[in-house]
C-alpha cells in the first residue's frame, strides 16, 4: 500500500537522496494533494477522475485551457502561484428542485501526488520580522477556530464538495480554506495543513482539518513500488493524504500555493528546459482499495530561459595539515549561490555533474589501507556500509532544511571488477547521510579517477538529483591514516573544477581556491631545494662469522619530505657473495612475468608505503634469475599490491646483478616502481632480506668493509651512500692452499720457456688476498715479448680485449669456484701502463656471463729475476686456479739453457683475506727435458758415460760395437754408466736413450767413440 511505501521511503528511499537531494522539499504539485484532502463520494457508479491540471502561474486564475501566457516558465525561477486542480467524476441529482453533484463510486480513500524532478518547495520560507521560522503546530490547527500564525500561511484551497443536509437531500458548495506550513514530524521533509472551516460544515458539525504529508521517492534498484505501481526511479518528491473520511464527498479541489512568502522564495521551478514537467496523481478508492487510479498531467509549457541563468559555482579546498608529504584531513566545499531570499531572481541551475581535480601532488595515501574495508554496491543501496569503510563526513546546506541538519559519512566503495584507476571504477566513494528529523538524505556515488602516471586525482559525481543545493562540504579524515596526502613540493596547491548544470548548458569552470603547503614534512620550514638524503644499512645475522653462511638484510629509509626514490645501484661489501651454483635460476619469460618457481627464491622483500607515521607494509619475494640487461644474473621481485579492499595486482620489479671487473664485488641495480595503479607509493622504507639457506656467505676479511649505493630520485637528484659492514672471528678460519709450479717443453732460445702455476684450496677456508711468486734466474722474462705489451688504454677500452694484438696474449687462465656453476677461462695479457714500470700480467676470467680481471704487477730485478705479485685478489673462494704461460715465439719467459739440470725454486708468499700468511720455496717441476751427455771417457774396452736424467725413468744404451744395456734411475740427476765395447772397430757409435717413468717424454743422444 502507499502507506507502507511511505514508511519505507521515510528511511530507505528518502535516504537515497543525492548530495543535492536534500533541497527538493515540496513542489507546486503539492498543492494538488491538498485538494484531495477531505470528502468522500458514495455513489454506485465507477470511480474516476474528470479533470487533472497542475502548473506554475503568474496569476491565480490560469488553467490548462486558458492562455499559456499566464503560466510562469522561467527555469529555476520563483512563480507567483503554484496551482493544482482536479475534479472527480460526478453526476447531477435533483430532488424537490434541489440539485447537487454526487461523486461516482464509493469515494476517495487516499491520494498521492508525485511531483516533477527539480520542482521544489521551501518549508523554511515562512518567517517573521526577525527572519525566524514560523510554522503552525497541530494543536494550533486543530482548535475550533484555527489559531495558526498568519505568517505560516502558504496558500488557499478552493474545494467543491457535497454534503447531506437533510434525509436524501444534499447540497454542493465551493469554499476557500487556508493552507499552512506545519511543524514537521520526524522523517517528513515537508508538511502542510488545511484548516477546514465553513458555514455549511459548521452546521453539519463537520469542521476539521487535513494534512499533506511529504516524502521523497528515489530508489534506482526498485523501478516501481511493490504496493502501488508508482514509479520511483527518478528522484522526486511526493505527497500523500491517507485515510480520507467518507463524509462529505469531495468533487473538486483547486489548491493555490503562494510562490513567494514573506519575501522568501517558497516555490522553485526545475532548471531544465528540454521537456515539460509531468505531475502524476494517484487515487485509491473505497470501491477498489489497493488499486490506484493514475492520472498524469504534463504542464502545458516547458521551462524557458535556461541559457540566461547565472551559474557561478565555487570550489574551495582547506587543508588540515600544511606540511608537505604528510597525511591531510582535507575539506572540499562546493558552493552554488541560490536566490531564495531574492525571489525576483531565479536560482542557479541545479548541479548535474561535478568534476573536481585535486592539486598536483595531492594523491591517495597508501597508509589509509591499514584496516580499511570496502563497502559493496549492495551495502551502499541498503545503507549498511561497514564502519571500516568510513573515510570522512559531509554536510549539505540547502533551501528547505536548516543549515547543518543534513550530515553523513563518506565511505570507500569496493572496486568494480576489471576496472582500472583511470576509469574511476577502482576508487569509488559513497556519500550516505540522513537527516532523520526532516526525512531527507544523501545517497550519492562518486568515482575517483587517478592518473596512472602522476597519481593526480579527479573526483566525479554524475547525474546528481535535480534539486537546489547551496553548499556541499566533504571532509576527509586526517591523522596518520588519512586517505589523502599533501604534495611533496611546497607552494600553492590549487584545485580545478568543472561543474555541469541541469538545463543543457556547457559545463562551467568553477572558481577555485586552494591552500599553501608551507612546511617540509618534518615540522620545519620549506627548503629552497627539496632534499634527497636517505639512509641505508646492511646487517648480517649477529654475530657475523667470517666465511659463514649468514642471512643479511639490506635496508633503505626515506624520511618525510625527501624526494621520492626511483633507482638504486648498490655494491655489496667485498666478499659478501651468494652461491649462484646452488640456485636453479629463473628463466625468461617467467622472470619478467613474475612467475618464478619457489626453487629460485633467495629472499623476501618488505616495503613501507604511504605518508605519515603509520605507513602500510607490503611484503613479497625475491628470485634469482638468469641474465638481465647485460648483467650475468638478475633479480625478479614480486610484491602483491593488496591493501585493504584494493587488489592492484602484483608489482614486478627487475634488477640486474653484475660483478665488478677488477674487484669481483657484486652490484645490484634496479629501477623501483614509484606509482601503482595511480597510487604513488611514497616509499618510506625498503628491506630486502637474503635468507635462503646456505646461499649468502660472509667475507673472510675481518677488516672494516662498506656497502656503497648510488640513489636517484624521481626529480633527477642523486645521492651517494656508504654504510659500514664487518664480520668477526677470522682467526678461526683455516688457510691451507696448495701451490705447484712446473715448466717444460724442451726450452730453447727460439721457443723460450713455459710455466704452469696451479693453486688448489679446500672449501670453507680463508680466501687468498695476495700471491707473490718469484721465478729463478733460469726463467727470465723475455724482453722481446715485454716490448710487445698491450697499451692499458686499448686493453680497457674493450673487454674482452679485442683491441690488443695477439703478441700480448702470453697464456691462459682457468678458475673454478663454488660460487659459480661453470669454469672461468680466459687469456693472460701483458699490459703496459707506460713510464718506467714493467708491464703487468693481467688475467682475464670469463664464464657464466661473469668477467673479472686479476692484475699481476711485474718486477724485474737488476739480476734479471722476475717477481709477479697479485696483491688485491677478490675475496672469493676458489677450488682451483691454473695459469699456463706456454712456449712459443712470443712466450713470456726465456731460458738461459740450464733449465733442465738445475734444481729450480720459486719463493712464494700467500696472504689470506684474514691476514694469515704462508711463505714457501716452491720447487719448479720441469718436464719434457731430454737426456744429456755430460762426459765420457774410454778405458780400454770400456767407456764410462756421465749423463743427466731429467726425471725418474729408464736409460738405455745401444749401438754398433757396444753391448746393449739398461739402467733405471729414481730421480732427476747425474748417472754414471760403464759400457763395455765389443769388436775391434776403429769407431764405435753409441745411442743413449731415455724413457720417462711417467708421461711420454722419450729422448736420445748419440756418441761416437774412436779406437
Amino acid at each position: 500500500m502507499l502507506k507502507e511505501e511511505r514508511m519505507m521511503t521515510s528511511r530507505t528511499a528518502d535516504m537515497q537522496l543525492g548530495a543535492r537531494q536534500a533541497v527538493a522539499r515540496l513542489v507546486v504539485a503539492v498543492a494538488v494533494t491538498v485538494g484531495a484532502f477531505c470528502w468522500l463520494a458514495t455513489g454506485a457508479h465507477a470511480f474516476g477522475v474528470e479533470k487533472w491540471e497542475a502548473g506554475t502561474c503568474k496569476e491565480s486564475s490560469c488553467t490548462d485551457a486558458g492562455s499559456h501566457a499566464a503560466f510562469y516558465t522561467q527555469a529555476a525561477g520563483h512563480p507567483a502561484y503554484g496551482i493544482t486542480d482536479f475534479e472527480f467524476a460526478s453526476v447531477k441529482k435533483e430532488i424537490l428542485g434541489k440539485t447537487w453533484k454526487e461523486a461516482e463510486g464509493q469515494g476517495v480513500k487516499e491520494v498521492r501526488v508525485d511531483l516533477p524532478s527539480g520542482l521544489a518547495v521551501n518549508p523554511e520560507a515562512t518567517t517573521n520580522s526577525k527572519d525566524e521560522l514560523v510554522v503552525c503546530t497541530d494543536e494550533e490547527l486543530e482548535t475550533d477556530n484555527g489559531e495558526c500564525p498568519p505568517e505560516s500561511e502558504v496558500g488557499v484551497d478552493e474545494a467543491t464538495g457535497t454534503a447531506e443536509i437533510a434525509l436524501g437531500i444534499k447540497e454542493t458548495v465551493t469554499e476557500k480554506f487556508h493552507v499552512y506550513n506545519m511543524e514537521r514530524k520526524a522523517g517528513e521533509p515537508s508538511r502542510f495543513g488545511v484548516e477546514v472551516s465553513s458555514t455549511l460544515l459548521k452546521a453539519l458539525k463537520l469542521q476539521g482539518h487535513v494534512y499533506l504529508e511529504g516524502g521523497i521517492s528515489w530508489h534506482p534498484e526498485a523501478a516501481t513500488s511493490e504496493n502501488s505501481g508508482v514509479a520511483t526511479g527518478d528522484y522526486h518528491e511526493y505527497f500523500t493524504i491517507p485515510d480520507i473520511p467518507q463524509q462529505p464527498e469531495l468533487i473538486e479541489s483547486r489548491l493555490i500555493f503562494n510562490g513567494v512568502v514573506d519575501g522568501h522564495a517558497f516555490l522553485t521551478l526545475p532548471s531544465t528546459c528540454s521537456s515539460k514537467p509531468i505531475t502524476t496523481l494517484h487515487v485509491d478508492s473505497y470501491e477498489d482499495p489497493g488499486t490506484f487510479l493514475e492520472k498524469t498531467n504534463p504542464t502545458p509549457v516547458a521551462a524557458t530561459g535556461c541559457d540566461e541563468l547565472a551559474f557561478n559555482p565555487t570550489v574551495a579546498l582547506t587543508a588540515g595539515d600544511s606540511q608537505s608529504d604528510q597525511p591531510d584531513g582535507i575539506s572540499a566545499d562546493l558552493k552554488v549561490p541560490q536566490k531564495t531570499n531574492e525571489p525576483s531572481k531565479p536560482n542557479s541551475p541545479d548541479v548535474q555533474t561535478a568534476e573536481v581535480t585535486l592539486p598536483e601532488g595531492m594523491t591517495l595515501n597508501p597508509s589509509a589501507a591499514k584496516g580499511l574495508e570496502g563497502c559493496s554496491s549492495k551495502g551502499f543501496v541498503e545503507e549498511s556500509c561497514p564502519a571500516g569503510s568510513s573515510v570522512g563526513s559531509f554536510v549539505v546546506n540547502a533551501p528547505g532544511i536548516p543549515d547543518g541538519s543534513l550530515t553523513g559519512g563518506v565511505y570507500v566503495g569496493s572496486p568494480e571488477p576489471e576496472k582500472d584507476a583511470e576509469s574511476g571504477g577502482e576508487f569509488r566513494i559513497f556519500l550516505l547521510g540522513y537527516a532523520a528529523k526532516y526525512g531527507v538524505g544523501v545517497h550519492l556515488e562518486g568515482r575517483v579517477k587517478a592518473n596512472a602516471t602522476t597519481g593526480r586525482l579527479t573526483a566525479v559525481f554524475e547525474n546528481a538529483p535535480q534539486v537546489p543545493v547551496e553548499s556541499l562540504t566533504l571532509h576527509f579524515n586526517g591523522g596518520n591514516q588519512a586517505p589523502l596526502a599533501n604534495p611533496l613540493s611546497c607552494g600553492a596547491a590549487e584545485p580545478a573544477a568543472t561543474i555541469a548544470p541541469y538545463g543543457g548548458e556547457a559545463p562551467a569552470s568553477a572558481a577555485t581556491s586552494g591552500f599553501v603547503v608551507d612546511g617540509n614534512g618534518a615540522g620545519g620550514p620549506c627548503p629552497e631545494t627539496l632534499p634527497f638524503s636517505l639512509t641505508q644499512s646492511l646487517a648480517p645475522q649477529a654475530p657475523a662469522q667470517a666465511g659463514a653462511y649468514d642471512p643479511a638484510t639490506f635496508s633503505l629509509s626515506r624520511p618525510s619530505g625527501q624526494q621520492y626514490l626511483s633507482k638504486i645501484s648498490t655494491t655489496l661489501p667485498a666478499g659478501l657473495l651468494g652461491s649462484i651454483s646452488s640456485v636453479p635460476l629463473c628463466g625468461e619469460p617467467a622472470a619478467n612475468e613474475g612467475k618464478c618457481p619457489a626453487s629460485s627464491e633467495i629472499g623476501t622483500v618488505s616495503v613501507a608505503a604511504g605518508a605519515g607515521a603509520e605507513p602500510y607494509e607490503l611484503t613479497g619475494h625475491a628470485y634469482l634469475t638468469g641474465p638481465y640487461e647485460g648483467a650475468p644474473y638478475g633479480l625478479s621481485v614480486v610484491v602483491p599490491a593488496v591493501a585493504g579492499p584494493y587488489n592492484l595486482g602484483e608489482v614486478k620489479t627487475r634488477g640486474a646483478i653484475s660483478v665488478g671487473l677488477y674487484s669481483g664485488r657484486v652490484t645490484v641495480t634496479a629501477t623501483l616502481p614509484t606509482i601503482v595503479e595511480g597510487v604513488p607509493l611514497r616509499l618510506q622504507s625498503l628491506n630486502v632480506a637474503v635468507n635462503r639457506s646456505n646461499f649468502l656467505f660472509n667475507p673472510t676479511s675481518c677488516g672494516p668493509l662498506s656497502t656503497e649505493s648510488t640513489l636517484s630520485s624521481t626529480l633527477g637528484a642523486t645521492q651517494a651512500l656508504s654504510s659500514g659492514f664487518q664480520v668477526g672471528n677470522c682467526g678461526a678460519l683455516t688457510f691451507k692452499p696448495s701451490l705447484s709450479v712446473s715448466s717444460g717443453g724442451r726450452p730453447t732460445k727460439a721457443g723460450g720457456a713455459s710455466l704452469v702455476v696451479k693453486i688448489t684450496q679446500p672449501a670453507h677456508q680463508a680466501n687468498i688476498h695476495e700471491i707473490q711468486l718469484q721465478l729463478p734466474k733460469q726463467l727470465p722474462s723475455r724482453l722481446t715479448t715485454l716490448q710487445k705489451a698491450c697499451v692499458a688504454a686499448s686493453f680497457e677500452a674493450s673487454l674482452p680485449p679485442g683491441n690488443c694484438a695477439h703478441t700480448a696474449d702470453v697464456g691462459t687462465v682457468s678458475v673454478t669456484t663454488p660460487v659459480l656453476p661453470g669454469t672461468l677461462k680466459g687469456p693472460a695479457y701483458l699490459i703496459s701502463h707506460g713510464g718506467a714500470s714493467f708491464p703487468d700480467l693481467d688475467l682475464v676470467l670469463q664464464g657464466d656471463g661473469v668477467e673479472v680481471v686479476l692484475v699481476g704487477h711485474t718486477h724485474i730485478s737488476s739480476a734479471g729475476i722476475t717477481t709477479s705479485t697479485f696483491e688485491s685478489l677478490p675475496d672469493v673462494p676458489i677450488s682451483s686456479v691454473t695459469v699456463d704461460l706456454p712456449m712459443g715465439p712470443d712466450s713470456a719467459l726465456d731460458t738461459d739453457g740450464r733449465l733442465c739440470r738445475a734444481k729450480l725454486l720459486a719463493p712464494t708468499t700467500m696472504i689470506a683475506q684474514s691476514g694469515a700468511k704462508i711463505t714457501q720455496n716452491s720447487q719448479i717441476s720441469v718436464s719434457g727435458c731430454p737426456i744429456e751427455l755430460i762426459s765420457h771417457k774410454r778405458h780400454g774396452s770400456r767407456v764410462t758415460l756421465t749423463v743427466w736424467a731429467p726425471q725418474a725413468g729408464l736409460v738405455t744404451i745401444g749401438g754398433r760395437g757396444v753391448k746393449r744395456m739398461r739402467k733405471r734411475v729414481k730421480k732427476a740427476g747425474e748417472v754414471k754408466i760403464s759400457v763395455p765395447l765389443t769388436g775391434h772397430a776403429r769407431k764405435h757409435k753409441l745411442k743413449i736413450g731415455f724413457t720417462a717413468k711417467s708421461g711420454h717424454n722419450p729422448s736420445a743422444v748419440s756418441l761416437a767413440v774412436k779406437h
